[in-house]
C-alpha cells in the first residue's frame, strides 16, 4: 500500500513537471509566434510601401526617356520622383528609429518656440502640407531641457498626421497649433477639421504598425511621438476625435530634474491632455 502510494506520488510528481514543462514551452511558441506576426506586419508595410514607391520612380524615369515632353512634364515626373524618394527615406528613417529601441541622447536647454516653428516649416514643405492652411497661435518663448531634433521629428509627425486628415475634409483643409506653458509642463495642442479617428483603432492607436487607412506609412508615426515624449517625462494624448475636429497633445517637463519628478510628470501630462481615453499612426 505504501509503495503502491509513493509510485501514484512519484507519478503526480512527473505529471505536474511535464504540464509546467508543456506549459512553459506553449508560452514560447506563443511569444514567438507574436514576433514572427510583428515582422511579418512590418515587411509586409515596408514591401507594399517601398514597391509603390519604386514603381513611381520607374515609371517616371522611363517617361523621362522619351524626348516628346516638355519641359513642365518632366519637371512634374522629377518632383514625383523626388517626392516618392523623400516617402522612401521617411518609411527608413521611421524603422531605423523604432530598431533603436529609444536611445536617449542628451537633453540641452533649448526654445521650444523654436523647434516648433523648424517643425511646421519643414511640413508646408513636405508634398502632404503644401496645400493645407496651418495656422500658429501666439506661441510664448519658452525653453526647456530636450533633444531638439527627436522633439522636432515628434512634432512633425504629428502635424503631418493632421495635414494627411485634414486633406480629406469636405472644406479647406486646415490645422491649427498652439503652444502653451502649465507650471512647470509644456504642451504642443495640434487639432485638424478632418473627418476624425475611426473608433475601431482608437484603443490601439499608439502601437506599431496601426495605420487609419492611410495610402502610405510605416505605421511608426505615434508610436514614435510618444516614446519621443516620455523621454521628455511628458506623453502624447488624443484629447478629441470627431467628424470635422481631431485635437492631439503633446506635452513635456521644461527641466528632468530626478526619475521621481519624470513620474509625476508623466501622471501630470495624462490630466492635462483631457478626457482623451485613447492614448493615428503612421
Amino acid at each position: 500500500m505504501s509503495d503502491r502510494g509513493n509510485i501514484l506520488t512519484f507519478d503526480k510528481g512527473l505529471s505536474s513537471d511535464v504540464r509546467n514543462e508543456l506549459k512553459r514551452c506553449e508560452q514560447g511558441r506563443r511569444l514567438e509566434a507574436e514576433g514572427m506576426a510583428a515582422i511579418g506586419m512590418m515587411a509586409c508595410s515596408i514591401s507594399h510601401d517601398m514597391r509603390h514607391s519604386l514603381s513611381v520612380i520607374y515609371a517616371n524615369a522611363e517617361f523621362l526617356e522619351r524626348h516628346d515632353r516638355c519641359g513642365s512634364t518632366r519637371n512634374d515626373l522629377l518632383l514625383e520622383i523626388q517626392e516618392a524618394v523623400l516617402a522612401m527615406t521617411e518609411r527608413i528613417d521611421s524603422l531605423l528609429k523604432f530598431g533603436s529601441g529609444g536611445k536617449n541622447n542628451p537633453l540641452v536647454p533649448e526654445r521650444v518656440s523654436l523647434i516648433l516653428e523648424k517643425a511646421i516649416a519643414a511640413v508646408k514643405l513636405h508634398p502632404d502640407g503644401r496645400n493645407v492652411s496651418i495656422s500658429v497661435g501666439k506661441v510664448p518663448p519658452v525653453e526647456a531641457d530636450v533633444d531638439a531634433r527627436n522633439l522636432e521629428s515628434a512634432i512633425c509627425n504629428l502635424l503631418l498626421n493632421a495635414c494627411q486628415a485634414a486633406t480629406c475634409s469636405s472644406h479647406v483643409s486646415e490645422v491649427k497649433v498652439h503652444l502653451m506653458e502649465v507650471d512647470e509642463r509644456i504642451c504642443v495642442t495640434i487639432s485638424d477639421n478632418g473627418p476624425g479617428i475611426p473608433a475601431s483603432i482608437r484603443r490601439t492607436l499608439f502601437d506599431p504598425f496601426v495605420t487609419a487607412g492611410k495610402r502610405n506609412g510605416t505605421g511608426l508615426g505615434l508610436t514614435l511621438a510618444r516614446r519621443t515624449a516620455e523621454e521628455h517625462g511628458g506623453s502624447v494624448c488624443l484629447v478629441e476625435s470627431n467628424p470635422g475636429r481631431t485635437v492631439f497633445t503633446l506635452s513635456l517637463r521644461k527641466n528632468r530634474s530626478s526619475s521621481l519628478e519624470d513620474l509625476k510628470g508623466r501622471a501630470a501630462g495624462f490630466e492635462i491632455c483631457g478626457n482623451g481615453s485613447a492614448n493615428r499612426n503612421v
